[in-house]
């Protein structure tokens, strides 16, 4: 599989963006928790950029630029280590392992649902809500459909 141009394609079609402030804290029991998303926020985004809701953040996609790269995207897709997986539905945290980076595991989720190449499953569309939501989507319940192709 080849991580480098998987990259340079997820950098050059899709953008992560943040749903909130850049800092938050959290309190957890006894631990004090503070987040930094150094990220433009969702309202930030070009009016042309598609956004689709990871529930921790946003990302967007140029579908424009994303057509470009279909093909090969395709042809990436298909040297995925253990192909059954990826057409079963994995978690961002299994692709995120896979290719190195759960973010990239995001833009690559929304950028496959950009193509039709599958649907993203978080827990919102599955009538989660709040911090029920939030939980089950850090301990990894946002997936795909699977992939076909």
């Amino acid at each position: 599989m080849n991580l480098k141009r998987l990259y340079e394609i997820l950098g050059e079609t899709t953008v992560q963006l943040r749903k909130g402030d850049v800092v938050r804290h959290e309190r957890h029991t006894n631990l004090d928790v503070i987040t930094i998303d150094a990220m433009p926020h969702e309202s930030e985004a070009r009016p042309d950029i598609e956004k689709i809701d990871m529930e921790m953040l946003v990302i967007g996609v140029d579908r424009a630029k994303a057509q470009q790269h279909r093909d090969e995207l395709v042809s990436i897709l298909r040297e995925y280590p253990e192909p059954e997986r990826l057409a079963n539905g994995p978690s961002y945290i299994e692709v995120g392992a896979v290719i190195g980076d759960q973010g990239a595991a995001f833009q690559l989720f929304a950028l496959g649902q950009v193509l039709d190449f599958w649907q993203v499953i978080t827990p919102t569309k599955l009538g989660l809500t709040g911090e029920t939501a939030m939980e089950a989507a850090g301990r990894g319940f946002i997936m795909i459909s699977g992939f076909r192709q």
